[in-house]
């Protein structure tokens, strides 16, 4: 049995060397190759599901989704017609979301373009991070926190399996947090002017391009930058289609249901609009606490994160990492994508510690079971056994609040052996997200 043991640790052994290796070899590389290796890693992670569902060709698999509503939009700019207005279905997303749908029908309209797109997101955000890991980190942990991101079920399953368009909205927030981490201002009120066009969660952040200058007449800048690119995008429905914009604001940020004589939209209980909120299973086994509350207390802890970044008590990477994270913690509405957004946040601050890493990685397989637990899809349909894992997601994240609150600054990693550790960690856990996609790839295939 020592015998088998001392070969498995030798194999073992052999295989986190090679692991190493690869990635300082990689570290010799341009960042022009990087950002190629990027794209054929996830490319590569993406892939055994691409070809799984593309041969399953399942023709109900659009049912389900909201790719009929992404089409629809879509449709109606390239026919020339007015967003909120014009489409089929009431449109409750910001206005350039939808003009980054466009692009795939151009290209074919296929569900293989949509999962392609999506995932091309990922790839995006993943270099982006890259870049933010890189001015604070050894070169070598940039590429293993960049291909984690990229390999996490959070984003690999959302994009292809689920067909959600969460991947576009975090490559504008990590546009937004690398400006701010490297103090361009304009260019971080330019990237959260558009993010907000795209989704509105990037406008939880976009006060930190006010608060972290310390010059007023930059901060006007920022302001009027932020606040022109959204009035820009806003105007022509403000003027030409105001009553069913309104509807759209109001229904993002009050979870009033829209109405409409000609145009359709399929409404939720208070319960079933949360999705798979702590929030909702809380609310199902024990009570239901009014959005109205739930939200005020989020806007308090907004409130008070951007005063404490504004005063200098919270530095602006931790300050931008709690925003993103009471949204976990306090929104009433949360949906599995959405975990994209606290990846890229939390991989800086776990990238020191292999047992952090890991969590974060556990975490995506967690929120899978809520997620099916809010789609009726679990093994049990006990409330209460929904509201147990629920709640264990809810403290993971109240846990990465107190922690960022204590340890603002990005922990580094300096001597080789604890690189070494962070790159082999990173290397298994990517060995983890590829077998997920390659089991779900091949499950599509052959059952």
């Amino acid at each position: 049995m020592s015998v088998l043991s001392e070969k498995i640790s030798d194999v073992i052994g052999s295989v986190n060397q090679k692991f190493v290796t690869f990635v300082e070899n990689k570290t010799k590389l341009s960042n022009k190759s990087i950002v190629l290796f990027l794209f054929l890693f996830t490319a590569t992670i993406s892939a055994p599901m691409l070809i799984g569902y593309t041969v399953d060709n399942d023709p109900s698999r659009a049912e389900d989704k909201d790719i009929e509503i992404f089409r629809d939009r879509a449709q109606t700019i390239l026919d020339g017609n007015l967003l909120y207005r014009d489409t089929e279905r009431i449109t409750v997303t910001p206005p350039l979301i939808n003009y980054l749908f466009t692009p795939v029908l151009l290209l074919g309209d296929s569900l293989l373009m949509w999962m392609v797109w999506f995932a091309f997101f990922l790839f995006l955000t993943s270099v982006v991070l890259f870049f933010i890991l890189e001015a604070f980190f050894d070169r070598r942990l940039a590429i293993a926190g960049s291909a984690m991101y990229s390999a996490s079920p959070f984003g690999q399953f959302t994009s292809v399996a689920m067909l959600q368009d969460d991947s576009i909205i975090v490559f504008f927030l990590a546009l937004s947090l690398l400006f701010l981490t490297r103090k361009r201002w304009y260019l971080a009120a330019a990237a959260f002017g558009l993010g907000t066009m795209t989704k509105l969660f990037p406008a939880l952040c976009a006060p930190l391009a006010f608060t972290a200058p310390d010059n007023w007449k930059v901060r006007t800048t920022v302001v009027t930058i932020g606040f022109s690119i959204g009035l820009a995008v806003s105007l022509p429905f403000l003027i030409l289609a105001y009553g069913e914009f309104m509807q759209f604001l109001e229904f993002y940020l009050f979870g009033v249901q829209p109405q409409s004589s000609s145009q359709s939209f399929a409404s939720f209980s208070p319960i079933e609009q949360r999705g798979m909120s702590f929030w909702r299973y809380f609310g199902e086994t024990i009570v239901f606490v009014p959005s109205k509350i739930l939200h005020g207390i989020f806007v308090i802890a907004l409130l008070s994160t951007w005063y404490s970044a504004f005063t200098n008590r919270l530095n602006v990477n931790a300050a931008f990492t709690l925003c993103i994270l009471w949204i976990f913690i306090f929104y009433s509405k949360i949906h599995y994508g959405y975990h994209m957004m606290a990846l890229l946040v939390l991989i800086p601050y776990a990238i020191h510690d292999t047992l952090k890493l890991w969590s974060l990685v556990g975490i995506s397989f967690l929120g899978r079971i809520v997620h099916l637990a809010w789609r009726d899809s679990l093994f049990t349909d006990n409330d209460w056994v929904h509201l147990f894992f629920a709640v264990i997601m809810w403290f993971y994240w109240i846990y990465w609040a107190v922690f960022v609150i204590k340890n603002q600054e990005y922990r580094k990693t300096e001597d080789d052996s604890s690189v070494h550790q962070i790159i082999i960690a990173s290397s298994w856990i990517v060995v983890v997200c590829f077998a997920y996609t390659l089991h779900i790839g091949m499950k599509k295939i052959f059952f």
